[in-house]
């Protein structure tokens, strides 16, 4: 159950009332960060928004930063006990307003002109399911931020939505939640975000909507995610993210089985999803060897995803080379190589 909290203010806007677009930000326990995430929202340069916050139950100050917003188009759902991350996430579809939504974690912030992008696409084709922009990535830890490269092959614009997928899973598109805009109805109609998915369950959302369909690609950054310890993915275990990256990879794959006519075209997106979870496994194997897993129950793994590394590429060498040198060192070596470097650390600190 939830309790909304309204929010008068002489800035009443016809925009919030008659929303094109919804800005959904899940929150929980993120008074810290949530205040930079909302002022990010309502900064668009489009109008026609809302920004809708469903908090799960945060025990912290978070209703305290989001009362200092007077802005009518900021509307404030509670949830009365924490229902969970995907339950909160569906939470904000369905009291959703706009024709459509995109998903802003908390953490992360989204810039000015993303919804000015995004929207120019959609009036232009307003069948098109999914809208998805560039997005840069901030390690915290590192205090660092890697900026997205325009993609090479799809310029701004309308393509057929395989295409964006591939790309997507050939790792040319930097593309997070925060910058992935949805037609609202179309994810009700897919049931939203699966509950039982712990891990890359947004994934399935957008990614099943592209086949089949055109979609918008927008070849700039529009938003920042932040990479840090305190990622609900990263508390999960390794071998979590794992199962449930392949159960992902593998839904992609029978669905353009019924979804993309072309033989060649579809062979070559499985193929690419196939690539995307070897890499993603290879660098599992990696950090199964660093803490010490014997390199015999290393190879029963890699037999249970042998289907998947026969798709690597001599294009994926460079990736993997370091995972690969990790996996092939005995054991001793890799203890020691961890333990030398945390002394490292700890001189320097």
């Amino acid at each position: 159950m939830t309790s909304s909290i309204s929010n008068p203010s002489p800035l009443a806007l016809d925009a919030g009332n008659d929303p094109f677009v919804t800005i959904a930000i899940p929150t929980y326990n993120r008074a810290s960060l949530v205040r930079e995430c909302v002022r990010s929202a309502l900064a668009q340069s489009y109008q026609a928004f809302e920004v809708l916050v469903s908090d799960n139950a945060s025990t912290d100050e978070t209703q305290e930063v989001l009362k200092e917003f007077h802005d009518r188009r900021l509307r404030v759902i509670k949830q009365e006990s924490n229902i969970g991350l995907n339950p909160n996430w569906n939470a904000c579809l369905e009291e959703a307003r706009g024709e459509y939504i995109v998903f802003v974690s908390d953490d992360d912030i989204i810039s000015p002109w993303l919804l000015d992008r995004c929207v120019a696409l959609a009036r232009r084709e307003p069948q098109i399911p999914v809208v998805v922009a560039l997005s840069d990535v901030h390690f915290v830890a590192e205090l660092r931020t890697w900026h997205a490269p325009p993609n090479q092959k799809l310029g701004t614009g309308i393509w057929d939505g395989a295409d964006i997928l591939q790309e997507y899973l050939e790792e040319r598109i930097s593309a997070p939640m925060c910058t992935i805009v949805i037609k609202t109805e179309s994810l009700r109609a897919r049931g939203g975000f699966p509950v039982d998915f712990p891990f890359a369950g947004d994934t399935i959302a957008w990614a099943s909507l592209l086949l089949g369909a055109k979609a918008g690609f927008v070849n700039e950054p529009c938003g920042m995610v932040r990479v840090h310890g305190t990622n609900e993915t990263s508390r999960l275990a390794l071998d979590t993210r794992v199962t449930f990256l392949q159960r992902v990879v593998d839904l992609i794959i029978s669905t353009a089985d019924s979804s993309i006519e072309n033989i060649r075209k579809r062979r070559s997106l499985q193929s690419a999803a196939k690539r995307y979870f070897a890499r993603y496994a290879f660098e599992a194997l990696a950090s199964h060897r660093k803490g010490g897993t014997e390199f015999t129950e290393l190879l029963r793994m890699m037999w249970r995803w042998r289907g998947y590394f026969g798709h690597i590429r001599m294009s994926d060498a460079a990736r993997m080379a370091k995972p690969f040198a990790i996996i092939m060192l005995p054991a001793g070596v890799t203890h020691w190589f961890r333990n030398s470097s945390r002394t490292k650390r700890v001189e320097i600190g």
